[in-house]
């Protein structure tokens, strides 16, 4: 789409000029008049090259950025299509850039801001999109949305808490495991060739860890282009929604592993569910949408079961505590609390805090056992080489004692 430059006057007489993106030169001077500007001036910019060899991608801290901003533009008193706009100019990501660009074009043909960003950004959480639905219907947009901002920066300073105490037992793997490579690559080699045939009075581990020494130098192009292929592979399948989920599956079912996840879970479920029903919303509606922060399928059809109870007139308390066995007895007592007394959308808000608080403290409990599990292992990988060349050498010897 073309760029237009314009120099015009604003209605106290003042010069202004600036940039405008539309289709043509026309429409650029009868959106101007709209906003009150007498143009004196506007002239086509030549159209930029620019090369990029990796488009810069949408992160969730950028999305998460992204309605923050657009919130607080709504909280100031600027109209939604005015916002859009001046994002739309914004040079921090290109791509959201041009998101807005859409965004607004969709507005003024009539389309709901719910539907517009749900299909110009698709990598943001399907609770956000929900939100500003429930924000549009009860006039409170701009509340809905710093909401839903809440919501994905705590969920993104949760995500940075939990790689920040998995760095270090990470590191220790792939420090460890590079070690052990370089070992079978250029160490245990060498003593094969000392050896040379005589290994018919070797140890069986020695045996064991020569030939893998030996096998691995002698294929090394094979097992490169292996472990390249695998790289690729598991990089094609992470992006593959079913794979996710199947391995997420697995996960949940793993002793520490899965706790976390489900803890995460609920504690998402909860605030989501609690920021709903502040905006407004229905114990039902605040159900659906609430669903979808919840990243395990299992948890999901199990919530969606709730709901389903729910609807039937049962207590929202009494069906978690029959359908959702993780919730803890005091957990059920504070939503039972929550709904005798109105205040269902603060307690759930603090059930919210706490099952992620919880969640914070077994990601630090499970990042502290990890710690020395990766050093033991990589201790016994090292310790084992190192015997198994020891126990070779003394075995093309008889010692006497």
């Amino acid at each position: 789409m073309p760029t237009f430059k314009y120099r015009a006057l604003d209605r106290h007489g003042l010069t202004v000029k600036g940039q405008l993106e539309v289709e043509t030169k026309a429409a650029a001077v009868r959106r101007l008049s709209d906003r009150r500007l007498d143009v004196f001036h506007i002239a086509e910019m030549p159209p930029q090259i620019r090369f990029r060899l990796i488009e810069k991608r949408i992160g969730q801290k950028d999305l998460a950025r992204y309605i923050r901003q657009l919130a607080t533009l709504l909280s100031a008193g600027v109209s939604l299509l005015e916002a859009l706009g001046s994002m739309s100019k914004s040079n921090a990501h290109p791509t959201l850039a041009v998101a807005s660009d859409h965004i607004r074009k969709d507005l003024r043909s009539g389309e709901r801001l719910s539907s517009s960003i749900e299909r110009h950004l698709p990598s943001l959480p399907r609770f956000v999109a929900r939100l500003a639905e429930l924000g549009e219907s009860t006039g409170q947009s701009a509340k809905a949305l710093t909401d839903a901002a809440n919501r994905m920066e705590y969920e993104e300073s949760m995500r940075t808490e939990i790689r920040s105490a998995l760095s270090y037992p990470t590191f220790l793997m792939v420090v460890g495991g590079a070690i052990v490579f370089l070992l079978f690559l250029f160490v245990v080699p060498r003593f094969d060739t000392l050896i040379g045939n005589n290994r018919e009075n070797l140890p069986v581990i020695s045996k064991l860890v020569i030939g893998i020494g030996s096998g691995l130098k002698e294929n090394l192009f094979v097992v490169m282009t292996g472990f390249l292929i695998s790289f690729v592979g598991l990089s094609y399948f992470a992006r593959q929604k079913k794979w996710r989920e199947s391995v997420r599956g697995v996960s949940e079912r793993t002793p520490f592993i899965g706790p976390i996840l489900i803890q995460a879970d609920l504690g998402g479920w909860a605030r989501t569910m609690g920021i709903a029903l502040d905006n407004g919303a229905d114990l039902l509606s605040a159900l659906k949408l609430a669903e979808f922060s919840v990243q395990s399928k299992h948890l999901r059809a199990r919530l969606k079961d709730v709901r389903t109870e729910i609807r039937a007139g049962r207590n929202i308390d009494d069906v978690l505590q029959e359908g959702i066995s993780d919730f803890d007895p005091l957990t059920i007592d504070l939503i039972r609390t929550g709904r005798t007394s109105g205040k269902l959308a603060n307690m759930l808000l603090f059930v919210g805090r706490t099952q992620e608080d919880q969640t914070r403290q077994l990601t630090k409990k499970m990042a502290g056992f990890a710690e020395p599990v990766a050093i033991l292992g990589i201790a016994l990988i090292v310790g084992t080489i190192v015997i198994s060349i020891v126990l070779a050498m003394t075995s093309l010897y008889d010692f006497a004692i």
